[in-house]
């Protein structure tokens, strides 16, 4: 079931998922929408006005518009997943990569770890993130605690260029240049969903599996 809340409802979640992993509880899905364009900021990133809702991520990385995307995120103890937080996200994102890749397309791991070289995280695609092409087609952010992590990301269902544009004040061009969508490659909301929903139920069985 997807849900779809504001901007600042879905990051309280996602934080509160965080904390219950913390304490043992897990491991915890989500697979949402927002309910309004809204800018997300990094942990880390200075805040700034924009002329849509703004909220700070419990992830730190680069602000990211949403409001054509699709998010997920998982929070989970991480003695269950791996022996670090690297091998935790590119297991994920490598199981991510080939339930999207069913649809007959070929994704790419991004292994970039630079710097930003702007306010804005479609800059470069950072490292784990999906490309098709070299352009950013799923975003993600991760953080730990002392025992648990959060992993969470979206995926570009759609993208409004020339709303992005007015909003970011990037040229839609450079947007072009830098990140597509899922429906440019002539994948629907229907068919990326139910994909999704297949890719969550096998980490669902996986951990209850790895658990017993």
């Amino acid at each position: 079931m997807i849900e779809v809340l504001s901007g600042t409802e879905n990051m309280k979640r996602d934080f509160q998922n965080l904390l219950k992993a913390e304490e043992g509880m897990g491991p915890l899905f989500r697979l949402y929408a927002w309910k309004e364009p809204t800018v997300s900021v990094g942990l880390f990133q200075e805040l700034r006005e924009f002329p849509v809702c703004v909220v700070r991520r419990p992830t730190g990385g680069g602000a990211l518009l949403h409001g054509w995307d699709i998010s997920f995120s998982v929070a989970d103890l991480k003695e269950r997943w791996g022996k670090n937080y690297k091998v935790i996200y590119l297991s994920f994102m490598n199981s991510l990569k080939k339930h999207l890749e069913k649809f007959g397309i070929t994704l790419e791991i991004s292994k970039y770890s630079g710097a930003y070289d702007g306010y804005f995280c479609f800059y470069h695609p950072t490292f784990g993130e999906l490309t098709y092409g070299g352009k950013k087609i799923v975003a993600c952010a991760m953080r730990g605690l002392r025992r648990s992590f959060l992993l969470h990301g979206s995926l570009f269902l759609r993208f409004d260029y020339d709303f992005a544009q007015r909003i970011t004040g990037v040229p839609k061009e450079v947007l072009k240049d830098r990140l597509i969508s899922f429906e440019e490659l002539g994948i629907g909301q229907k068919e990326l969903l139910n994909v999704l929903g297949d890719f969550f139920a096998s980490l669902r069985l996986r951990k209850t599996s790895d658990s017993l």
